[in-house]
């Protein structure tokens, strides 16, 4: 099973790392092309809205992996760990489950677009295709947030903020950097 959770997370990892890097490189050849030759590249929209759904929607369950997604936690903070594991517990749970209907959301709306049998203008692939990462990346997000909830349930002594990380030990470090504003 590790080695199966490894293998994701370096998929996760290479399909974001280069959707990002082809998007620029293409991006950036539009925009030379345009200037320089006086010659637009047609598909350099086509794929940047692409990538820039596969990397938006996918690397939802990537941050969510990470701890990385944006938070408001001022109350979160404020509060003991006792609060903090039940405050996790009711933010895992309901976003995991928010994420899972709009995983089905998205599943309809791939469904009803494939239905369409339109293809995009320039490149003309199935437009099913680009929206395709959005079911994807929230089903990705409530599984991370439902395995959170899970690692919670089962370690009823530490605060876990994702699979992988409890507070305290990722990038975030709420607690430091309060300390060090204490010490100014």
């Amino acid at each position: 099973m590790k080695k199966l959770n490894d293998f994701f997370v370096k998929f996760q990892e290479t399909v974001l790392s280069l959707s990002v890097l082809i998007m620029a490189i293409i991006l950036i050849g539009g925009v030379i092309s345009r200037t320089v030759f006086n010659a637009s590249w047609t598909f350099t929209e086509e794929v940047g809205v692409f990538l820039t759904v596969l990397v938006t929607f996918f690397g939802i369950g990537y941050c969510a992996r990470m701890a990385s997604h944006i938070s408001m936690s001022i109350i979160f903070d404020l509060t003991g760990n006792k609060v903090k594991k039940i405050f996790t517990y009711i933010i895992t749970l309901f976003t995991a489950l928010i994420m899972l209907y709009v995983a089905y959301l998205g599943v309809q709306y791939t469904m009803s677009v494939f239905n369409l049998h339109r293809v995009t203008a320039a490149l003309r692939i199935p437009s099913w295709i680009t929206v395709v990462p959005l079911p994807i990346g929230f089903a990705l997000g409530a599984i991370e947030y439902f395995m959170t909830f899970i690692i919670n349930v089962k370690d009823r002594e530490n605060v876990h903020i994702s699979r992988i990380y409890k507070l305290g030990e990722n990038a975030e470090n709420y607690d430091d950097v309060n300390s060090e504003e204490g010490n100014k």
